[in-house]
């Protein structure tokens, strides 16, 4: 199976401030990582640097066998990268059209079927392309958030707590229609999100990070909400 990404070694953090010690990650196509831990052990952080807009200070970073370790985040994007910021990831004052609009960046060819593809992925958004976003409730704001970053063609897809204020059933539906573009596309994941009980349905592996270390690897995500697993990593 291709690797998709391979970082080895990483240090970061933010000035004089080391949030990553010694980071490496590897994930093939078609997967679904899940990094978990305890809030402040720079998951956030590991994937902001992995997304080129934070510079590890230390290690190699691999994209698609290729090196992009001092890659800005935008090239990275144009290689096959998505990356989901948890805010300001939308564009308010726009329609639900002109914001997949953006998020698409192959000029003017080919974007209606690009549309259409990613309205039967997230059929929550078929009838409200005209409709501003800033109007969107906060499930069919999230749905268009991933659907500008896969309006492009991804091989990577970062996402940074895409349930974060939802209600149960529409976090529900998100990590749903993550997981069909997913079989739709054939992309590989890498995500940050707290609701282990929701999620862990939906990802084939966890890596347990705790105060800028990976402690952890877990292949079966039914052990995420088993009670003794949670005591170990989270609260020892």
């Amino acid at each position: 199976m291709q690797t998709i990404l391979k970082a080895e070694h990483i240090d970061g953090g933010y000035g004089d401030q080391q949030v990553l010690h010694s980071i490496s990650v590897k994930v093939r196509a078609g997967e679904r990582v899940l990094l978990v831990g305890p809030n402040g052990c720079g998951k956030t952080t590991l994937l902001k640097v992995l997304a080129g807009v934070l510079p590890p200070t230390n290690g190699q970073i691999m994209f698609l066998d290729r090196s992009v370790t001092g890659t800005p985040t935008h090239k990275r994007i144009r290689m096959g990268l998505g990356y989901l910021m948890q805010t300001r990831n939308v564009f308010p004052s726009l329609t639900v059209e002109e914001n997949l609009h953006l998020g698409y960046w192959h000029g003017n060819g080919g974007f209606q079927a690009q549309r259409d593809r990613l309205l039967d992925i997230f059929p929550m958004l078929k009838d409200k392309l005209m409709r501003r976003a800033g109007l969107l409730s906060g499930g069919e704001r999230q749905a268009l958030a991933v659907g500008m970053v896969i309006m492009r063609p991804v091989k990577l897809l970062l996402l940074d707590e895409p349930t974060a204020g939802l209600s149960p059933k529409a976090a529900e539906d998100i990590l749903s229609a993550i997981h069909r573009a997913q079989e739709t596309i054939g992309f590989a994941s890498v995500m940050v999100e707290h609701n282990l009980r929701l999620v862990h349905r939906w990802v084939s592996r966890a890596l347990v990070m705790r105060q800028g270390c990976i402690v952890a690897e877990e292949r079966d995500p039914k052990h995420l909400i088993d009670r003794e697993w949670l005591q170990r990593y989270y609260f020892e």
